[in-house]
């Protein structure tokens, strides 16, 4: 569950415009509330063509939520490798884009580790330490820079000292 708040929380990273993204995102918050209109929303997302690097990773969250919509474990693994090879899209596309890389660290760690679905974990972490300075918080809401505080808290990936650096980009001495 705390992924799928983590993930409301990223739905907002870039500022609000009326791009095709920003009413996929809309969506997408639609799925994150609701697990039952994941399926509907997902197919907004498999609909788009040439589809972005976010775009990409944000149907690569959304393939993840879907495994909340079936008890059937083949469909969820099923779920979850389409997930996989939508993030490794995205990063492709976009190997610096520190949101992506975030999305995909957390999915990856509500991944169980005994599907072996999580090798990007160690290296996503460590892009984000390396890049935390990119972080601009006067572009993302409070509440939204406390979800990403807490995810890093909870995930064990950070070192104190890590975390602590974390909430001066963050804005949240």
């Amino acid at each position: 569950m705390k992924i799928f708040s983590f993930l409301i929380a990223f739905s907002f990273l870039v500022p609000l415009s009326a791009t095709p993204l920003e009413e996929l995102r809309k969506e997408y918050m639609k799925a994150l509330s609701d697990a039952d209109q994941a399926p509907e929303v997902y197919e907004l997302f498999l609909k788009v063509e040439n589809p972005s690097a976010k775009v990409l990773a944000y149907r690569g969250a959304l393939e993840a939520i879907l495994t909340r919509t079936t008890y059937n474990v083949f469909k969820k693994v099923n779920y979850l490798k389409k997930s996989k090879k939508s993030f490794e899209e995205a990063v492709k596309k976009d190997p610096n884009n520190l949101e992506i890389r975030f999305m995909r660290l957390a999915v990856e760690h509500e991944i169980p580790d005994f599907l072996g679905m999580s090798e990007n974990i160690e290296s996503d972490r460590e892009f984000v330490i390396k890049n935390i300075d990119r972080f601009k918080a006067e572009n993302f809401p409070k509440p939204i820079c406390k979800q990403i505080l807490s995810f890093m808290k909870k995930c064990n990936y950070f070192t104190a000292n890590q975390i602590q650096k974390f909430k001066g980009h963050l804005a949240l001495n």
